[in-house]
């Protein structure tokens, strides 16, 4: 089997995934005042990790304290009201995706890939995206409940890193995977462990380190 692996955040969808949540929250007009309490702790991490600001955290810990924060909006909820708020999000996220890497992946699917999702963002989120897009397999961060309701104690997992490539083998367990026969889409440096282990790798608008790598090994730049 040979697979093609697509990231999402900045690679099928371009925008700020947390932020272009946030904007969903008052959009579908739910509370105003989780909205501001969210968007004053996510903003600040979230330029700094744009423009690259010097930070004793790292771009993947950067990463996680902003999910972290963001979670707080989620304090409360059901998986069902949490599943509907996605819902509507992946409507307006649909129009959205980067169209040369839906291309892609329809022609990945057309050559006989089997077509997977890896992502750190929200498994829940995802699952309606792969679905809109008839994508095979989508690896997420998954959300934990206690009770029915959303439980912030519970530390989340979030899939980033080489945890991707350790979920991608976990997932397949002994399925024999064609690695040099298979590809991967992404944009960021934290994503090498699962560039490194294809035979086709891409980098899509990719950040100033991966591009430097792209560059050398001569991989398939989308811009």
């Amino acid at each position: 089997m040979k697979l093609a692996i697509f990231d999402f955040d900045g690679t099928l969808f371009c925008e700020d995934t947390l932020l272009f949540l946030l904007n969903q929250w008052k959009k579908q007009r739910k509370s105003i005042l989780k909205y501001f309490r969210v968007f004053g702790s996510l903003v600040p991490l979230s330029i700094k990790y744009k423009l690259g600001i010097k930070s004793k955290l790292s771009k993947e810990e950067m990463k996680a304290l902003a999910v972290k924060k963001f979670n707080n909006i989620f304090i409360g909820m059901t998986e069902k009201d949490i599943k509907d708020y996605f819902y509507q999000c992946s409507i307006d996220i649909k129009d959205l995706l980067n169209k040369s890497i839906v291309e892609e992946l329809e022609e990945a699917r057309k050559s006989g890939y089997h077509t997977v999702l890896l992502s750190g963002s929200y498994e829940h989120l995802l699952k309606y995206i792969g679905d809109a897009l008839g994508i095979d397999t989508v690896i997420g961060t998954k959300m934990n409940f206690t009770n029915e309701l959303f439980d912030k104690n519970k530390e989340i997992n979030i899939i980033s890193g080489s945890l991707k490539l350790e979920k991608i083998n976990e997932h397949y367990g002994e399925q024999s995977i064609e690695w040099e026969s298979s590809c991967a889409y992404a944009d960021s440096y934290s994503d090498i462990h699962i560039l490194k282990s294809v035979g086709q790798p891409i980098a899509v608008r990719p950040d100033d380190q991966l591009k430097a790598i792209a560059g050398k090994e001569n991989w398939k730049i989308i811009a």
